[in-house]
């Protein structure tokens, strides 16, 4: 049985890497089940700077606190869906230090169960709102 992803808006959204940047709302949406907040970033569009340590935590932290969410429950994911439908999901594990993402690694998940169960939680997901 297909299912169809509506959480994510249809339209572009950018930032910079400066300090003062945030994550537009309309690209996230949010899966609290099991025990976890997992936050889910359309990469389309949302280019998290994989490079760039400071940044990613900075978004990320802006992230969090914006959507209210327990640090220790929470679990970042970017997700990016090819023109053939096939889904990509990258799993932001998020180092916390004094109420603050210290260290962001990035894995990307291809363990088939691990790629199932993933997208069976972004597809009870809904669009982010601040509380």
């Amino acid at each position: 049985m297909a299912t169809h992803q509506h959480a994510f808006q249809e339209h572009p959204s950018s930032f910079n890497t400066s300090e003062q940047a945030s994550i537009n709302l309309d690209c996230v949406s949010v899966s609290q089940l099991l025990g976890r907040d997992y936050i889910f970033i359309d990469s389309h569009g949302i280019k998290l700077p994989s490079g760039n340590q400071s940044a990613i935590s900075h978004l990320l932290n802006d992230l969090v606190q914006q959507l209210e969410l327990s640090e220790t429950h929470t679990v970042a994911v970017s997700v990016s869906q090819s023109e053939e439908g096939q889904l990509t999901f990258i799993r932001h594990d998020l180092t916390w230090y004094r109420h603050k993402i210290a260290r962001v690694d990035s894995i990307t998940i291809t363990h088939e169960e691990q790629h199932e169960f993933m997208d069976m939680i972004w597809r009870c997901s809904t669009l982010a709102t601040v509380a």
